[in-house]
């Protein structure tokens, strides 16, 4: 077995099925009276529709530190400008690998999936183990990240509808820095995935282009230029950008201390 997957996060398998994707119009209003911002601020989430997705697997948590740093040593990524040096400090090692950008994110998922026996495990939200599908590592596409964050029934966070500092990484937790995998249990998604609210802002596949989703307008084209759709909210953040339902974008070569990757997979 490679060393490497001791390093490699549970994937959870998400079933095929339709959700509500965005923020229906009439909640704009709202969204700005609580969060600050005008209507306006949230017109890039409506409207709310259905999107049918075929069945997926999504990392459980963040792409860590340690597992970054194997592409690191292997030259296929610079080290981000965080670690201020070749290998990750100590201190880093647990958390999320933050300060990369589009490009390196996915550079280490096309690296990823040239290493040989690889070992994941795959289970379902329920937490039964599923068979491992043909591994080929993505980053995952807006709708699948939302899908998963939210599950079908609208929520505006991965627990329900009313925000909890509690449960997640955000400004009003108070901690101010990236948190290991397992510090917020009760906030985990219908499917059982970790710091989808919060933490770290998470690339995804797609680029910006408004709402309705479609799969085949052009905006998974990963070589198409652009901005691309970042996900989840951080750790520096208020609640607001915490939603399921928020999108936020940046050029692909942007990189700072709050922006991560999280791991996905088609499945067969």
């Amino acid at each position: 077995m490679n060393p490497l997957s001791e390093f490699l996060p549970v994937m959870i398998v998400v079933p095929g099925q339709t959700f509500p994707m965005g923020t229906p119009a009439r909640e704009t209003s709202e969204l700005a009276r609580r969060y600050g911002g005008t209507r306006e601020s949230y017109h890039e989430e409506t409207p709310q529709h259905d999107v049918t997705l075929p069945a997926f697997a999504i990392a459980q948590t963040p792409v860590s530190t340690t597992l970054y740093a194997f592409a690191v040593t292997a030259g296929v990524v610079p080290p981000p400008p965080i670690w201020r040096g070749p290998i990750p400090p100590p201190m880093m090692t647990d958390l999320p690998v933050t300060d990369i950008n589009w490009h390196e994110a996915q550079a280490f998922c096309v690296w990823l999936n040239r290493q040989n026996d690889l070992a994941v495990r795959f289970i379902d939200a329920s937490g039964q183990p599923l068979p491992s599908p043909s591994l080929q590592f993505r980053l995952p596409t807006e709708a699948e990240w939302e899908h998963a964050a939210r599950g079908t029934d609208g929520r505006r966070f991965p627990w329900g509808d009313e925000f909890y500092p509690h449960l997640a990484n955000t400004r009003e937790s108070g901690r101010a820095a990236p948190n290991p995998p397992g510090a917020y249990p009760d906030g985990r998604s219908p499917y059982g995935i970790e710091d989808m609210a919060g933490n770290v802002w998470e690339w995804t596949a797609s680029l910006d282009l408004p709402y309705p989703y479609r799969p085949d307008d052009g905006r998974e084209d990963l070589r198409a230029p652009g901005r691309r759709i970042l996900r989840g909210g951080c750790y520096a953040n208020p609640q607001g950008y915490a939603r399921c339902a928020c999108r936020f974008r940046l050029q692909p070569t942007m990189r700072n201390q709050f922006l991560g990757m999280r791991l996905a997979m088609s499945i067969a």
